[in-house]
Formats: structure tokens, sequence, C-alpha cells
């Protein structure tokens, strides 16, 4: 057994070294159907239930010069056997590779920073089998930090929300995993128009290196909204952003993978109004076109948009907003429906069909002090029966996680967790109903250990969790769970 292992370690470094990143190509085969469908979400997070030779994971990374307490990759191995997975680290330095066996039903944390101070490490890991799951971890005094990684690079990213005012920082991290160089040209959008900086053209990012670019050294200074366009014009990338809020109505630090595509439909679980509350949908229109979306809410005491049919259209939209060719536009939710106070899902949608990228960004004053929550949408095409948290769920928080069911046929959920004994279903959580376009929030029962959280359901689903912040900060985080596919 020792000798097999051995071996396997062996072959996850020469791949890795020999720039053997698995990515599955099919992207560019054609498809018919869901399968198609299925396809063109491989850039977003997921995880995919098939027998694969090999899973990767690429995470946004961590950024040793803002003073981090440490970062890690935490990879979930929920089955019966152990895995063994290769790290490899990426930065403008040469880049090193570590092997690390996670137990069965157990997990595994691996250091990003080990001991830098200075420069971005970008991880990428790469899993033996499709078996387990990554997600990458911060902790730091302005808030702790969960993000999740994707198992596809992609030519274009975009990111929606971007935040330099009264001293935030916003970092750009471009990551090329592969053995030959990528060619990369980045242009902004301000509430002034695109910009497209000679500094930011023909970027030539290195093989298997990590670039950081700071948007105040290209004119982005002191700004309320930025959103990015990423574009590979040779080769494909990571682009991941950083952000550091100290004013300007946010406080707080955020780290995401950004989107690859613009879509017709994002949905959003975790939404919140109440005093001290500012809620926010950033949508950036790449297009050259007009863009029209509308916005429908669910939730209790909810009644302008808690129908929907059996395809997850909503059928009680609110007003349509413009969102004009290669602009950013900020919608405030109060602006859009007279709701309730408390928590709701929203769902996106393009009325013309123009894509458009979404992320929703969510500030509260409270205890004294603040904080600010984004995250992206989760897209229609990967609305699914079975989602993973790979790093779980604190014991006993109050309001953890968030379900929206996207149907409008009845349905039931089953919450379970991976132990020492295998998967198990947590008691007043199996089969519990869940009505047609109906939001629930649940608190995690006592006694939950630290181990990967399933959510299993008769219906598709859309599930968002709130993360601690530690440090006895206030607030949370926001981040989707992670959908499983078939393929």
């Amino acid at each position: 057994m020792n000798i097999f292992r051995r071996a396997v370690s062996i072959f996850l470094i020469a791949a890795v070294m020999g720039g053997v990143v698995y990515i599955d190509q099919r992207q560019a085969s054609v498809s018919e159907g869901a399968s198609s469908a299925i396809v063109s979400m491989a850039g977003f997070p997921h995880s995919v239930r098939s027998n694969r030779i090999s899973s990767s994971w690429f995470c946004p990374g961590a950024a040793a010069g803002d003073g981090l307490d440490s970062a890690s990759v935490f990879v979930s191995n929920p089955s019966d056997t152990a895995i063994t997975a290769a790290v490899s680290f990426l930065s403008n330095t040469p880049m090193e590779t570590q092997t690390v066996e996670v137990p069965a039903r157990n997990h595994a944390e691996v250091e990003i920073l080990r001991g830098r101070t200075v420069g971005v490490i970008v991880p990428v890991v790469e899993i033996i089998g499709s078996v387990g799951t990554v997600e990458q971890q911060l902790i730091y005094a302005a808030g702790d930090v969960t993000s999740q990684c994707v198992s596809q690079t992609s030519s274009t990213w975009y990111f929606a929300d971007g935040f330099t005012a009264q001293g935030s920082s916003q970092r750009l991290v471009l990551t090329n995993p592969y053995p030959e160089s990528a060619v990369v040209n980045v242009s902004y959008v301000t509430k002034e128009g695109k910009r497209s900086p000679t500094g930011l053209q023909g970027l030539i990012l290195g093989a298997r290196t990590s670039r950081s670019l700071s948007l105040t050294e290209f004119g982005a200074t002191d700004e309320s909204s930025i959103a990015l366009e990423v574009e590979a014009t040779t080769g494909q990338i990571i682009a991941s952003r950083m952000q550091h809020y100290l004013g300007g109505g946010r406080l707080g630090y955020s780290t995401t993978v950004g989107i690859p595509v613009a879509l017709n439909d994002w949905w959003f679980a975790a939404g919140r109004t109440g005093p001290q509350v500012s809620e926010r949908l950033v949508v950036f229109n790449p297009s050259a076109s007009l863009a029209q979306v509308n916005v429908s809410f669910f939730g209790e005491g909810i009644t302008n948009g808690t129908i929907i049919d059996e395809n997850a259209a909503a059928a009680a939209p609110s007003t349509v907003v413009d969102i004009p060719a290669g602009s950013v536009v900020s919608i405030n939710t109060d602006t859009l429906a007279d709701l309730p106070k408390g928590e709701h899902a929203m769902v996106v949608s393009s009325v013309g069909k123009v894509p458009v990228v979404v992320e929703h960004v969510l500030s509260q004053i409270t205890g004294g002090s603040s904080f600010t929550a984004i995250t992206n949408g989760v897209p229609k095409a990967l609305a699914t029966e079975e989602w993973r948290i790979p790093s779980g769920l604190s014991n006993g928080a109050r309001n953890a996680l968030s379900l929206v069911n996207t149907t409008g046929q009845d349905g039931t959920y089953t919450v379970s967790a991976v132990g020492p004994g295998g998967v198990v279903d947590l008691p007043q959580l199996i089969d519990v109903p869940i009505g047609a376009a109906a939001r629930i929030s649940l608190d995690v029962p006592a006694g939950v250990n630290d181990g990967e959280v399933i959510i299993r359901s008769s219906v598709p689903l859309v599930v968002q969790r709130r993360t601690y912040r530690g440090h006895g900060l206030v607030g949370f985080g926001i981040v989707s769970a992670l959908p499983v596919i078939s393929r």
C-alpha cells in the first residue's frame, strides 16, 4: 500500500510539473439540450458526478502583502478510501508543488503562504479521480473569508462589482497554470465609461505564474463602481479579485474567482432587508447591445414574485431596469419592491436575452460596527438536486443555510454531514417539505462536526450559506454551496 501511495504521489507531481492539469475540453464540442447547458457551465464552481481520471481546482489565491494571518486550501474527502492530491503554488517565482493524503471521510488543510510576507500565491489542486472537493480559506483581522474554487480555466472573465472609494483597495490576480505563456487584455468600466489603459493591454503571463495588478495604479482611484473585463487573446487563464473595504459604506475583505461568461438568469438565496441594511444588485452588461433586466423576489410575506413556472422563469417580475451597452448599474432592491424586513431570495433575469453579469452586495451597520458581504449569482442551469459544502458549517450557527426552490413544484430536502461513520442524515432535517418557489433559512443543529455537509432534494434548489468573519467581528460572509452535476 505504501508503494502504491508513493507511486500515486510521484504521478501527481509529474502531472503538475508537466502541465497536465485536467480540463474537460468538451466545451468545444457540439452538444444537445441539457447536456450543452451543463458543459457551458464548466467555468463556474461545481462538482461533477462522474468517473474522471483526475479533477482540478483553481482557487482565487492569497495576498501575503495584505497582512493575512494564514491562508489555506481545504480538501474534503467524503469517500470511504483515502485520496491523494497535489497542490501547486503559483506566483511570480518558480512553481512549487506539495502532495497531501486526505483520509477517508475526512479533510486536509494545506497552507498557501508558507512563510511568505509579500506577493500573491495562487493554489491549484489536482486530485486523482473525481472524488473530493476544494475551498479556500483566509484568516484575517479584517474578516475571515471562505472562497470557492473552480475546475475550468477560461479565455474571458468578468467582475461586476469593484470598489476603491475612501482608501479601499482592489487588485486583479491573473493566473496561468499551463506550460505556455498567455496574452491578456484588461479593461474596466466606471460611471464615466469604459477604459482600456495601455498598461493593461497585451500583458504577457508566463507559464505557471500569477500576476497581481492594483487597479489604482491604472487610474481607478476612489471609484464606487468598477466592472472588469478580462480577455486572454492567447491561452486560457484564471482571473480573481481581492478587495479590502475601508470606507464608503463598506467594511471587510473579499476574495473571489471571476465569472467566465455573461448569462440571462442569476439566482441569489441570501438576500436581506432591514434597519441599517444596504442591499445592491450590481449588473454589468459587457455586450454592445442594450440589456434589460427584472428582479423577482421570493420569501415569506412577499407577494410580487412568488409564483414561478416549472422552468424557473419568474411570472411576477419587478420593474424593468435598463443596463446600457458596456455599462455597470447598481440596483437598490428597496426601489424595486415593497419588501418586508427580513430574508428573501432573488432572481435577476434578462428580458431581451442580452446576457449580463450580476453580483450581490449586502452591507449592514450592526452592534456599533458594520460589514459587507459580496457573492456571485448562481446560474439557472446549475440549480440542481444535490449541493455540497466542503468545509462544513459552524456548529449551532443561526440562519447558516439559505435554500430556494427554483421550480413551481413542491418538494423535500435532506441535510447530511460526513463524519467518521460516513454520511449521516441530520435529525429533524430529513425529507423536510419545501414549497413551490419557497425560500427557507436553516440553523445548524447543535452537535454537527466540522465535516462536509450535503443537501439533497427532490426538486432543483439554489443553496447559499453564511460564514463567520471571526475575530469578534459583526456580520457574516455569503458563499454559495457547490452544486453537484452529472456529466
